[in-house]
């Protein structure tokens, strides 16, 4: 666990945690909207040999500001889950296919702008990259014309390749904060090299 003080508080990044579900479920709903991030997804990406979650904890609280979430991808699973043709993602990664995706990264409302997002985003980065990802892909909302995540994205180093109209309408159980159902958002799509 690595400390670092925000505000007079002391902040712990710590890796996942089963215990913190709930919470990082809770953020999720809070930033994203409902079923935006499940239990069951949760369980099913985040394994001891392939763990890319970090979590921002007050020291203090023990309450969980924050949570960085990436998953691994393949070809196949990249096309369908950015909704980009395997010839354009071939264009960026050539053959290679390993391949992990940024899925998310939040903050409590009360958190923002304190750079616990950045920190966050940078420590599951770090992982990634031991672990041998060669390419990172990051589908960030776009809220109108505003992209929550392209400040942090382009400080890391992330690129724009293209935006993705309806990126997450065929989940008919997500309700996005914004469409207040069925999320007809669209999603500008970033990636970095990682090596």
């Amino acid at each position: 666990m690595e400390a670092s003080s925000t505000n007079g508080s002391t902040v712990f990044y710590s890796d996942f945690s089963s215990k913190y579900i709930d919470d990082i479920i809770d953020i999720g709903t809070q930033s994203f909207g409902e079923n935006y991030i499940t239990r069951e997804e949760i369980l099913k990406h985040i394994k001891e040999d392939n763990e890319m979650c970090t979590l921002a904890i007050d020291a203090d609280t023990n309450e969980v500001l924050g949570y960085c979430l990436f998953f691994e991808e393949n070809m196949d699973s990249a096309q369908k889950d950015f909704k980009i043709p395997k010839e354009e993602l071939i264009s960026i990664t050539g053959s290679n296919s390993n391949i992990c995706h940024a899925k998310s990264i939040a903050v409590r409302k009360n958190c923002e702008s304190k750079g616990i997002g950045y920190n966050l985003f940078e420590k599951t980065l770090n992982k990634a990259k031991k672990m041998g990802y060669k390419i990172a892909w990051c589908p960030a909302w776009k809220r109108g014309d505003f992209i929550p995540a392209e400040k942090v994205l382009l400080k890391s180093g992330f690129k724009y390749f293209k935006t993705v109209s309806n990126m997450w309408e065929k989940d008919k159980s997500y309700k996005c904060i914004d469409c207040k159902g069925p999320c007809k958002c669209d999603a500008a799509i970033y990636y970095k090299l990682l090596n």
